[in-house]
């Protein structure tokens, strides 16, 4: 069955990236692994769109990392190539900066997305087990996007994708009753739309036609107060240990924070490093993979320019700011407009 290319990126990188469609419908209809009530049973998708990248060293063969897979082309076609063209730029930030990619061990590090017609409006992310799949493993990471034609804002869908994606890619934290079980859908949530933020040259066509403007505004708004309170406040464990949404946003805004001073490989290190899922265990986790950073430097953004903030850098050395106190392997320091160093 043929496959067209509708999008193709070389990014900073170096990796290419495509977006193909098959221009005919699966022989084989698709089922959902997933089995809806009332009876018990999978959606069918007829429609698949597919999203390769090169990154393996040593050869030119594309690795597959999504399947959308959508249950009517007329209506689903070009969401379902705009979500896998966000998906790739998603998971450039994970392979490049984070240097992390899919679990390998479901299928060969390929997600599955269902963009479908029905269900509560909303996405949910299953590891799950897929009758379908071919090979040794039937093990699939899965993504769901219920009923799409109810996402009419654009950045609601570029959130909704940030938030799953979360889920199936990023080291998971979790323990809360609110305002779900795991933190790394909101996690992913906060720090890929801040990433996309950032990115230059930024269009609508990369964002379900959102105005970065208003993604922008929008990062601005959810991430400036998170961001403070996990800067500001020293991460003991009576901010992080509880189960209600403060207590995740707490870990969220330390993470935000630790977006803008780590270095984005330091800021995955520490995640690895992580023995539990228990976010009690995240403030050593960054000290022990800080400890292990080249020599950097960091700005504290405008809004915390002449506060007190905290960093994991008790075992390091810095210059361009003055320590005003220690605990635990964290500093403190008076965030100054210019560049703090740190080796």
């Amino acid at each position: 069955m043929s496959l067209a290319v509708l999008f193709a990126l070389k990014t900073l990188q170096g990796e290419l990236i495509e977006v193909r469609q098959r221009e005919k419908p699966l022989e084989i209809i698709k089922q959902s692994p997933l089995r809806f009530p009332p009876n018990k049973k999978p959606y069918e998708f007829e429609w698949l769109t597919e999203g390769y990248v090169r990154a393996r060293k040593g050869t030119n063969e594309p690795q597959l990392r999504f399947r959308v897979f959508s249950q009517d082309r007329k209506v689903h076609s070009e969401q379902a190539q705009q979500t896998a063209q966000l998906l790739l730029r998603l998971w450039t930030y994970n392979f490049n900066d984070l240097k992390i990619d899919h679990k390998p061990d479901y299928a060969h590090s390929c997600v599955d997305v269902y963009l479908c017609f029905s269900g509560d409006p909303g996405g949910e992310q299953l590891f799950d087990e897929d009758p379908q799949a071919k090979g040794i493993s039937s093990k699939v990471n899965t993504i769901y996007i219920y009923d799409l034609p109810s996402f009419k804002q654009p950045l609601e869908k570029v959130r909704e994708i940030c938030h799953e994606y979360g889920h199936a890619s990023l080291p998971a934290i979790g323990g809360y009753d609110k305002p779900e079980y795991w933190a790394n859908g909101y996690l992913g949530e906060k720090l890929f739309m801040n990433w996309l933020a950032s990115q230059p040259n930024l269009t609508s066509d990369q964002l379900f036609g959102c105005d970065p403007a208003v993604l922008k505004t929008w990062v601005s708004k959810t991430s400036t107060p998170l961001i403070t309170k996990g800067a500001t406040n020293y991460p003991a464990t009576k901010y992080l240990v509880g189960k209600s949404a403060d207590f995740m946003n707490h870990y969220i805004g330390l993470m935000l924070w630790m977006q803008i001073v780590l270095p984005p490989k330091i800021l995955s290190q520490s995640m690895k490093l992580m023995r539990t899922y228990n976010p009690k265990d995240v403030p050593v986790s960054l000290v022990e993979a800080a400890e292990g950073a080249e020599p950097f430097a960091f700005t504290a953004p405008s809004y915390l320019v002449g506060k007190t903030v905290w960093l994991p850098f008790g075992h390091l050395r810095i210059s361009g700011a003055t320590i005003t106190a220690r605990n635990g392997g964290w500093i403190s320091i008076t965030a100054p407009k210019t560049p703090v160093s740190v080796y």
